[in-house]
């Protein structure tokens, strides 16, 4: 059986995606994900699930039981007040509802489950910060000094900056290299690594561009975007290919589990 891959939606309180395409209405909320996610699952070999942003993060509970690993996505900032910090110049839209339903949700599947996890992007960062980490608010204006993380006019798969890939982790396993090219699309970066987490890839001005659980377990998450690098750069998939493997474990590991209830 082919595992079931939670993918987080995106949340936006502002009316004015449905108004702009002419599909809803003032005032209109709504949950949404790039189709990138969903493509670069489905060629890994995974079956790709939606999970929406409730109102009581127990509702995704019967949810969270039949699926087989968790893709934290991207999108807009974490209020800083969750990692103890009062809002900065630079810092940009905020989503509370979103902050709050996946931080119990990034909390729950860590603790709670032995799940595969993979964060991306915004995803990243909230598993950062729902261990207990810290991030920089706004790259342009508290590391001046560093390169241009944010381009938003480039290419969505061209790699902007090289990152150096620590050979003592998981992701040089992944690539057999210690050094691929990546984009950029951020303006917040990890600051203080969460508790539990190491940094296993960083840029050429020492942000960290990746964090893997430092426990026997697959969690890892990107600063970049790998989905956007899925058409002309096919090569940047094995980060795709490596997670719905172990998702597929924890796929076999449930079934066998079931079937042992079925025949006790």
């Amino acid at each position: 059986m082919k595992p079931l891959i939670g993918i987080c939606a995106n949340y936006l309180s502002d009316d004015a995606i449905g108004m702009e395409v002419g599909i809803g209405a003032v005032q209109q909320e709504w949950q949404l994900l790039a189709d990138d996610y969903i493509v670069a699952i489905e060629r890994a070999g995974g079956v790709p699930v939606i999970l929406p942003i409730t109102e009581d993060i127990e509702t995704l509970t019967p949810l969270l039981q039949k699926l087989d690993g968790i893709l934290f996505s991207g999108g807009s900032d974490i209020d800083p007040n969750y990692y103890g910090e009062y809002p900065r110049f630079g810092l940009g839209l905020i989503e509370p509802r979103r902050d709050d339903h996946e931080l119990k949700l990034a909390k729950k599947v860590l603790f709670e489950t032995a799940l595969p996890v993979l964060g991306i992007c915004r995803g990243m960062q909230l598993l950062n910060v729902a261990t207990g980490g810290t991030l920089y608010q706004d790259l342009e204006s508290q590391k001046p000094e560093g390169i241009n993380h944010s381009v938003p006019k480039a290419l969505r798969h061209y790699p902007f900056h090289p990152v150096k890939v620590e050979k003592e982790s998981t992701l040089f396993n992944i690539y057999k290299t210690d050094e691929i090219g990546v984009n950029s699309f951020h303006h917040q970066a990890v600051k203080e690594l969460g508790k539990g987490f190491k940094a296993t890839m960083t840029a050429p001005d020492g942000i960290v561009e990746a964090i893997e659980w430092e426990e026997e377990r697959f969690v890892i998450a990107v600063q970049w975007h790998p989905e956007m690098m899925e058409g002309p750069i096919a090569t940047i998939r094995p980060i795709f290919n490596a997670f719905v493997e172990e998702c597929k474990v924890a796929n076999r590991v449930l079934s066998i589990m079931e079937n042992s209830e079925i025949i006790i």
